[in-house]
């Protein structure tokens, strides 16, 4: 008699949890394009230079060194330094010397990502001599 109410109660049990457990459909995968978000663009590291300026206008800059010469995008996302202060594309000029950094994407276009430019110092004068005692 044990067996008989044991398995009835067993068979209820399991009915109520089972009703108690959420159903889930899975989708038919089909070949329409996906509305997913597309991968990130891989960043690349901004690459360094230095050299002086022998081109500049509102969306380009060139700077040349010894090695090579870039012509470098400029971009609203461009930052601009002279001295370690912020600066704009106008307090630049043929001529100054520059620092900063590039990216190449992957067309091979170089888009300039800081233009620094540090003004030298003058030299200090000379003191005057001091007279000499007679």
């Amino acid at each position: 008699m044990k067996i008989t109410l044991l398995t009835p109660a067993l068979v209820a049990i399991l009915g109520l949890a089972l009703a108690g457990v959420p159903v889930t459909a899975q989708a038919q995968t089909t070949n329409a394009p996906s509305t997913a978000a597309p991968a990130k663009e891989k960043k690349t590291k901004p690459t360094e230079y230095k050299g002086s300026i022998t081109a500049i206008d509102a969306t380009s800059v060139t700077v040349a060194n010894k090695e090579k010469t870039l012509t470098l995008a400029i971009t609203p996302t461009t930052t601009f330094k002279k001295d370690k202060a912020a600066a704009t594309l106008v307090d630049f000029a043929v001529g100054d010397k520059v620092t900063g950094s590039y990216t190449k994407d992957a067309s091979g276009a170089l888009t300039a990502s800081s233009l620094h430019k540090k003004t030298e110092k003058p030299a200090a004068a000379a003191a005057p001599a001091a007279p000499a005692n007679k």
